[in-house]
């Protein structure tokens, strides 16, 4: 019964709620609004971290999947083992139900049409049932795709099945030629299952002392058995590993440990921390516009004062009071949510759009499903609540008698009302002041990035990946041979400069290792940046020489261990001390896969520094060796006269004529692997920085429009009686605008102290963002102050231009 009754009353003051909200059509719209910006801001960026950062991965128990790690003191780990390595672990272990093998690799798919590099995982046949999820189309491996003889199988990933062979269920059982073998089609996985992103799965038997086509490490996973404990798994793993370690000593660091990591910790987002502070910010959107609704309810409750006393004096409980005004604000938030959601589902697709290439997990699908949903509901209920509970304890205060008293509609409200509803205005315009202050710093991030000299034009250089297969180049001869021809044919192109080769991604990224001095007694564990290239590379990024010489032809072809340095080398290494003729060591070259007899380096000159870390704006040290002594550059760079990409098509011709069975990948200009890498995050950031911080000003404007428009209102009596003795309209304008700045003062003062501690926080999370920026500070400032005076501007005017005859008579 008592639960009956009390859902009646709720129905009842819900139906007395949408009665008195559609009697004020324009203020419940601008309610609605205002909580829609809020509630769709905060649900897109909870969809985007509900896909990426709390549940990304389909797989069965991903926390219970484990990489094992071994750490060294000095801060490097690694979970990729020799396949021998592997096959221990893996059957010499009791705490997991299944290790799994996987790799990233380069497959070449040739026999129908141009040759095409995809991207492969060469995995253990158990990979699909450790990983827990069905094939979409097909089967997946089993028993017999293991016995000896047995036909060489694939499993394709959803989006290569879907892009190349038009999601078309008749490719089970079609063979493909990958890397010269043929394999049969027998199923196809779901879209969500992208383990290791890749095109194709192949599935194979490991053996020691064996590759697998060509990979010689494999990473390693596992499934934890139920009960065991990583620290338990760990303790029980530790044996093995030191069996392995005496057995292969040089694999090991010293004072390395074992760790493990579960599959988000292995694979986390590379925004994850741009996420959160993002996170935040809409948060404080959020806070901008239910500070807003709540100005907005101050605002009409000074006109509904009296009906509120008329009700309390006839026996109305203040609790009763009070939950009809709730009931109310929860209807606007429903309203709110119910817009908000079409919100979140426009700018949810501007967000995808945005977001950064190879930044968050390739199994991560972004949408408003069910808990999205339930978040935006209980956000709901709680902006309900945040933005309705004051303006209901004011309204139903129990002072009834004054509203009773009051015949007119200019003294209604009271100081006390006032005071809230200009404290309400300081929050909005501080919590505005904080998204502003983050926006601007973004730009400023974004601008450093981008403003720093590279030493090279990227829109003239042009690059392309050649990676060679292993079958088809096992030796190091042949692969040096390719590369040697195909540069030399594509010098000849017209319009070319300079073509070169290298590895990596610089300046984004360049593989790097520790290096040490030869008659040094200097240790260092941070790693020196490694180029393999040729004699013409300076040619191509137009890095001036500076000492000595550069590496010439003949290091080149005789892969002569001869190195040329950077400035930031020769002062880490060589301070106050020549650096030409000194040898260097790379000691991790004496280990597989290198394997090299002899790992020092003789340096024959130092090259200009040039920034080579362009996402954090540093410059590390470098050494550039001839690419034949390691035979691993698979990179293409070529200077043009004029753009990059009028290049392409002639530069691919000349590979293929190099070997027509040669694919080629990942053609784009530098300017383009700039944006797409370097730039994207900061980019990201900035974008939805700046979009949040604007919705949160024009919030904050609506609301300091409001409060003066209310004020003027209140105050047209008094108003009317300055101009009938002669008060100027300047004088009637500079007085209210004095209000507004006053509120705008205190807050852009709380604001900035408010600025200067999330900054901090900030620029801990983001790179380059510096605690202090007194240049976006200032701006951010005057922005703020000039925008809040504009919207004060025009209650203002209208305050001038009062009729004072008019005026009187209606008080």
């Amino acid at each position: 019964m008592i639960i009956s009754r009390l859902f009646e009353h709720f129905l009842a003051d819900i139906r007395f709620g949408l009665r008195n909200l559609g009697k004020s059509p324009s203020f419940t719209a601008m309610a609605i609004g205002s909580l829609a910006l809020g509630i769709g801001g905060s649900t897109a960026m909870y969809s985007v971290i509900h896909a990426v950062i709390l549940d990304p991965f389909p797989y069965r128990d991903p926390a219970r999947l484990m990489s094992v790690t071994v750490q060294s003191p000095r801060g490097g780990n690694w979970s990729f083992y020799p396949i021998d390595q592997f096959l221990d672990i893996a059957e010499r272990n009791t705490v997991f139900d299944g290790v799994i093998a996987s790799t990233w690799s380069d497959v070449t798919w040739t026999g129908q049409g141009e040759p095409r590099r995809l991207r492969g995982n060469h995995c253990t046949m158990n990979t699909f049932e450790v990983m827990g999820v069905p094939p979409l189309l097909g089967r997946t491996t089993t028993a017999g795709d293991a016995v000896e003889g047995a036909e060489p199988v694939t499993v394709l990933g959803y989006r290569f099945w879907r892009g190349q062979f038009g999601a078309d269920p008749g490719i089970i059982g079609t063979k493909l030629r990958l890397n010269d073998k043929l394999r049969t089609v027998i199923g196809v996985m779901p879209p969500r299952f992208m383990w290791r992103g890749a095109d194709v799965y192949l599935p194979d038997v490991f053996h020691r002392g064996e590759t697998v086509e060509g990979e010689r490490a494999v990473h390693l996973m596992a499934r934890l058995k139920p009960g065991v404990t990583r620290q338990q798994a760990v303790a029980a793993l530790d044996p093995i590993f030191r069996d392995i370690e005496r057995l292969n000593p040089d694999d090991f660091p010293k004072g390395w440990k074992l760790r493990l990591q579960d599959f988000g910790e292995t694979f986390p987002s590379g925004i994850q921390d741009a996420l959160w502070i993002l996170f935040g910010a809409v948060g404080l959107l959020l806070l901008i516009s239910c500070v807003n609704v709540s100005n907005l309810l101050l605002s009409r409750a000074a006109y509904r004062r009296r009906e509120i006393a008329v009700r309390a004096a006839i026996g109305a409980q203040r609790s009763r009071l009070i939950r009809q005004l709730l009931a109310e604000s929860l209807l606007l938030s429903a309203g709110g949510a119910l817009m908000g959601i079409v919100v979140a589902a426009a700018g949810l697709r501007g967000i995808i759009a945005m977001v950064p290439s190879n930044t968050i997990p390739d199994e991560a699908q972004i949408a408003l499903n069910m808990p999205v949903l339930l978040f935006t509901l209980a956000v709901s209920i709680t902006a309900a609540f945040c933005f309705g509970l004051a303006p209901a304890l004011n309204l139903s205060g129990g002072d009834i008698l004054t509203p009773l008293r009051e015949g007119g509609r200019g003294t209604a409200g009271g100081m006390r009302q006032r005071v809230l509803r200009g404290s309400l205005v300081v929050c909005e315009v501080a919590l505005s002041l904080m998204l502003l202050v983050g926006a601007s710093l973004m730009v400023r991030t974004l601008l450093s990035i981008q403003g720093k000299n590279i030493g090279f034009d990227p829109d003239t250089i042009l690059t392309v990946r050649v990676p060679p297969s292993e079958q088809r180049y096992a030796s190091a001869a042949r692969r040096a041979a390719l590369f040697r021809e195909a540069l030399q044919r594509i010098r000849t192109v017209p319009g070319v400069r300079a073509a070169s080769i290298n590895w990596g991604l610089p300046p984004v990224f360049t593989p790097g290792w520790p290096v040490s001095i030869v008659g040094s007694n200097l240790t260092e564990s941070r790693r020196v940046l490694l180029h393999q290239t040729d004699q013409h590379y300076l040619e191509v990024l137009g890095t001036p020489l500076l000492q000595g010489r550069f590496l010439e032809s003949q290091d080149v072809n005789s892969s002569a261990h001869s190195a040329v340095v950077n400035q930031t080398f020769v002062r880490r290494y060589f301070a106050g001390v020549g650096a030409i003729g000194h040898l260097v060591r790379i000691p991790s070259f004496r280990e597989a896969p290198w394997s090299l007899a002899d790992d020092s380096f003789l340096i024959v000159g130092i090259v200009a520094d040039t920034v080579n870390q362009v996402s954090s704006n540093e410059i590390w040290p470098e050494l550039y060796v001839p690419f034949t002594v390691l035979n691993r550059a698979d990179r293409i760079f070529v200077r043009g006269a004029g753009r990059a990409e009028a290049l392409d098509k002639a530069v691919k011709a000349e590979i293929y004529a190099t070997d027509p069975a040669q694919p080629v990948m990942d053609d784009q200009s530098m300017a383009a692997l700039l944006r797409e890498n370097a730039y994207a995050r900061p980019r990201f950031n900035l974008l939805l920085f700046t979009v949040f911080a604007t919705l949160g000003l024009v919030v904050a404007l609506f609301g300091i429009y409001g409060v003066i428009s209310h004020s003027v209102a209140q105050q047209t009596r008094e108003i009317g009686i300055r101009i009938a003795l002669g008060a100027t309209f300047r004088q009637v304008v500079g007085m209210v605008l004095s209000s507004g700045a006053r509120l705008l003062a205190i807050g852009i003062g709380i604001g900035l102290g408010a600025s200067l501690a999330s900054v901090k926080v900030l620029s801990g999370l983001v790179r380059n963002v510096s605690t202090f920026d007194p240049y976006s500070f200032a701006a951010v400032t005057l922005l703020l102050l000039a925008a809040g005076l504009f919207a004060s501007y025009w209650p203002a005017r209208r305050a001038a231009r009062v009729d004072p005859l008019r005026a009187l008579r209606d008080e």
